[in-house]
């Protein structure tokens, strides 16, 4: 009586994890949205804040801090750092992270304490100078002449050149 009780016991956790599985992947699969960084609960975007920031320590290039904090859709990337200095310190972040906030707070021109402007901050993209081809340059190489064999810097199958 008592291994038959057993056995049924198991054969209902084996049915119970067969149904479980067969409703969350056939009948009611989950639906992955597309979500953005806005979405994000405060907290999270305090350690994105603070991932941008150990990045920016690494690699200062500001252009794409700047970037990485507008993903946060925040009203600016100066107001983004300060939230998130602020959670930081209530949540008790270690001082090593508050200093990196500070620091990236610091570059980017974000305000200490006072409430400083979000329009103090402008990037001007300037697309690097190209040179024209100068058209009257003789071509001295015909490009469409086979080299010779031996300063042919690609050998191929039997050039051992």
């Amino acid at each position: 009586m008592r291994v038959t009780r057993l056995i049924w016991f198991f054969i209902m956790i084996a049915v119970g994890i067969a149904l479980g599985l067969y409703y969350t992947w056939v009948v009611n699969p989950v639906k992955f949205v597309d979500a953005t960084f806005y979405d994000l609960r405060q907290d999270y975007k305090a350690d994105y804040v603070l991932m941008t920031a150990e990045i920016f320590g690494q690699d200062p290039a500001l252009f794409q801090t700047i970037l990485r904090l507008d993903r946060l859709m925040s009203e600016s990337p100066e107001q983004a750092v300060s939230d998130a200095i602020k959670i930081a310190e209530n949540l008790g972040y270690a001082e090593t992270d508050l200093d990196l906030l500070y620091k990236l707070n610091a570059a980017i021109g974000g305000s200490s304490e006072e409430g400083g402007s979000s329009g103090d901050f402008f990037i001007e993209y300037v697309p690097p100078a190209t040179a024209e081809p100068d058209l009257d340059v003789p071509v001295e190489v015909d490009p469409f002449e086979p080299v010779p064999v031996e300063n042919n810097p690609f050998p191929t199958e039997g050039n051992d050149g």
